[in-house]
């Protein structure tokens, strides 16, 4: 892989580049937001007449949830029906699809392209932000490069790995079986355009060290060539300083295939008939009047996910509560999954989040101020070869587990969801060459690095680990204790506790002695409204709520505990496939099913 650095790759219109890739890397299908002023901590998109920024969250911790009074959560009451003689306009079409985000767009792609009365709502002032890539197997493009992946392997290496409490292997399969026709469809329209499609795992380009492909990573983590960028006709993407504002020729082509798209129009709520089959919705449009859109053959949501209702991704997933850095869509706050809520549907019983595990933090808890948008990790704090234990001192995990799936045990093992790591002066010597990433898209991980960390009280250096358990506060006893195991592990040469590679037992034993501090960081959440293999949105019986689909971060019924590291863009990947699927299924068009 090639090495990306900050002094070679990350500078001009590279940076904007990978910023637009990383508002949102791995955070899959949410509507747009209104533009908002840049925080130091976060990485921006680039802002563009057709797309709007992302806007930062509060650092601060997320408010607790507030209870209504019938012991519900406030956010459960469904609103008061709008009285008819304020609904100023109804229009008709036969679908409907709720949020012009990226998974949304290649549904409304399909619809239109197939002939269909498509329309779609967006809360926002203009579709969604392009992404870092899109995602699938064996399309033609892959197999013409000699990148395939067996279908069996994929399926249950994601299922262990996520821990699949929701997810339905079905799903997995579903999106496996379809996603090769979905990017070759996808590949065929934005050639029309002038664009083309290539697969990451053809270039020698690498985003992050996120512990794939790293020295000593486990069999378990192997990367999929599932990621695919999208790129100009002359092969320049992102990572060359020329990025495709994709989701804008997904809007063109939609729109002049006759998709007509009704901007700063959020949806209110869900409409039915006596049969109890959704027929559309009420929404408000730019004018702040009452609208009604009937959908003869389907509405699908695609609103995004949850994380700017601090209330409701709480309730689904308490541990979030001890996400400290959020870097998330203001406008996705949940209305897809609450609209599905007011009308019978049935959530995933607990979400997980986009994370990043290892975002740097000050010993007070607030999030330094002058680390840039590109660089939030602290130097050196987030290599395997580290120590690193929580705020009683006590060690939680393999330390070369990738970045997302340390943020499980650092949110359920920890009582804060901090940790510090720690690693000693011969850090350098003993850390495996070609390891890791020297400098990458979160930090610069050299000595010169740590050393600026020190200076502006990021990182702290001691002479003895005694001082550095007492500035870290830890219990001496379980501090000491872990420390002390931890090197006999590595003078034995393995991690009998949590079978970290041997390569990255390292000893420590050099004084002075580093410690920084990390945080969790999350940039979105998974899971929403179950469904079916046919994309319908499943009611508390289990049953298919007629006219109701949904895709992308709405959706539940794909993620268990963790987003899988080694997929990575499968965010993005499912959920566009997946509208893409929701459209075939309402107009009768043939794809593979899966399990029924």
């Amino acid at each position: 892989m090639k090495e990306i650095s900050r002094r070679s790759f990350l500078t001009g219109a590279a940076v904007a580049g990978v910023s637009a890739a990383f508002a949102g890397t791995l955070a899959g299908c949410s509507t747009t937001q209104e533009k908002a002023p840049e925080t130091p901590e976060e990485p921006k998109a680039p802002a563009t007449d057709a797309t709007t920024e992302a806007a930062a969250a509060p650092a601060d911790p997320a408010p607790a949830p507030t209870p209504a009074t019938d012991g519900k959560p406030a956010w459960m009451t469904a609103p008061d029906p709008v009285p008819e003689d304020e609904i100023v306009e109804t229009t008709d079409c036969e679908i409907l699809i709720v949020g012009a985000g990226v998974a949304g767009l290649p549904a409304a792609m399909m619809a239109a392209e197939a002939g269909a009365d498509v329309h779609v709502l967006e809360k926002g002032g203009s579709f969604g932000v392009a992404r870092l890539c899109t995602a699938g197997f064996n399309s033609d493009l892959q197999k013409s490069l000699g990148l395939t992946t067996d279908r069996k392997d994929f399926i249950m290496n994601t299922w262990a790995i996520t821990n699949g409490v929701n997810g339905r292997m079905s799903s997995y399969g579903l999106w496996f079986d379809n996603s090769a026709e979905y990017i070759n469809w996808l590949e065929a329209a934005f050639a029309t355009k002038g664009y083309k499609l290539i697969p990451a795992a053809s270039l020698e380009y690498k985003i992050t060290n996120d512990g794939i492909g790293m020295a000593g990573a486990s069999e378990l983590w192997q990367c999929y060539p599932q990621m695919i960028y999208f790129a100009n006709e002359d092969g320049s993407f992102f990572g060359t300083g020329n990025p495709v504002n994709w989701t804008q020729v997904m809007e063109e082509y939609s729109t002049e295939h006759g998709a007509v798209f009704h901007y700063s129009t959020p949806a209110l709520y869900l409409e039915r008939d006596a049969s109890g089959r959704v027929t559309g919705v009420i929404a408000k449009n730019e004018n702040e009047d009452y609208v009604r859109f009937n959908a003869s053959k389907g509405v699908l949501l695609t609103t995004g996910d949850m994380a700017a209702d601090h209330d409701m991704m709480e309730y689904y997933n308490p541990d979030l509560a001890k996400v400290v850095r959020y870097n998330i869509n203001q406008n996705d706050s949940g209305d897809g999954q609450k609209m599905g809520i007011w009308i019978g549907a049935e959530m995933d019983t607990a979400i997980c989040a986009d994370m990043w595990s290892f975002s740097a933090i000050m010993m007070d808890g607030k999030l330094p101020d002058f680390l840039d948008g590109t660089h939030f990790y602290a130097g050196v704090a987030s290599l395997p070869g580290n120590l690193m234990v929580d705020t009683t001192g006590r060690r939680i995990a393999a330390e070369n587990l990738p970045f997302q799936a340390y943020s499980v045990p650092k949110l359920t093992c920890t009582p804060d969801g901090m940790t510090w790591s720690i690693w000693d002066s011969a850090w350098e010597s003993k850390y495996p060459k070609d390891g890791y990433f020297v400098e990458d898209y979160c930090t610069s991980n050299t000595q010169e690095e740590v050393d600026k960390n020190v200076e502006k009280g990021l990182t702290f250096k001691f002479d003895t680990i005694e001082e550095l358990c007492k500035h870290c506060g830890f219990d001496e006893e379980v501090f000491m204790a872990s420390f002390n195991r931890y090197n006999e592990l590595c003078d034995l040469g393995e991690d009998l506790d949590f079978y970290k590679d041997p390569v990255w037992m390292c000893k420590l034993d050099t004084p002075p002695f580093y410690c920084s501090k990390t945080c969790s960081s999350m940039t979105s959440t998974r899971g929403g409204l179950k469904q079916d293999e046919r994309m319908r949105v499943l009611d508390t019986k289990g049953l298919p709520i007629p006219g109701l689909y949904a895709a992308g971060n709405t959706a539940g019924s794909f993620y268990g505990d963790v987003y899988p590291p080694n997929v990575m863009g499968s965010g993005i990947g499912h959920g566009q496939c997946f509208g893409w699927l929701a459209i075939r299924e309402m107009l009768g068009l043939d794809y593979i099913h899966a399990n029924i």
